[in-house]
């Protein structure tokens, strides 16, 4: 080591006398720069996304028609209908009676007499028609009545959009920056 300092102190006064006289252990002092290699590389600018979209279902009004009553059977009595007739009666049946009278002389004279039978006119309700069960049909009872229903039903979407990629250079140290003292020749 003294002689490496002796020489390097040598080499600073005299340069061409200490490498006259240095011989086979004379050295110098190298100095090599870092080297540099550059690469292309591919990165990712944007990672892939998903959007989610929804989409609501739609509704609408539909009329529709309804039965509020069924057809139905309905009894209908007619009652029996009656009318007044007239009649003709014996009150009293034809009989004979004996009758005494006076004749025109004063006398009283008895004979037998008929008298005839005696009627009278009577009114009496009859029947006509009877009484009856007749059935009708009652045609159904309808409406029309709106009610919501559901035109389209609602449904989800998704769109991908993919990663997003670039080419970097990038420069990179190969070797580093050396000093090392090599022989001189």
């Amino acid at each position: 080591m003294r002689k490496l300092l002796l020489a390097s102190a040598f080499a600073a006064l005299a340069p061409t006398a200490v490498l006259a006289g240095c011989g086979n252990n004379c050295y110098q002092r190298v100095n090599q720069p870092a080297q540099y290699q550059t690469y292309a590389e591919t990165v990712q600018v944007r990672p892939a996304q998903v959007y989610t979209r929804r989409v609501a279902p739609t509704y609408g009004t539909v009329q529709e028609t309804v039965i509020v009553q069924p057809e139905r059977r309905v009894e209908r009595v007619i009652p029996a209908q009656y009318s007044t007739v007239p009649e003709t009666v014996e009150v009293a049946p034809a009989r004979k009676v004996w009758q005494v009278t006076r004749d025109g002389w004063g006398r009283e004279i008895g004979c037998w007499v008929t008298v005839p039978a005696q009627f009278a006119t009577r009114h009496r309700t009859v029947e006509v028609a009877p009484a009856r069960v007749t059935y009708e049909m009652l045609p159904a009872v309808t409406a029309v009545r709106e009610r919501t229903v559901m035109t389209s039903q609602g449904y989800v979407t998704h769109e991908t959009i993919p990663a997003e990629y670039a080419t970097r250079h990038r420069t990179v140290q190969v070797a580093p920056a050396q000093s090392y003292w090599a022989p001189l020749r």
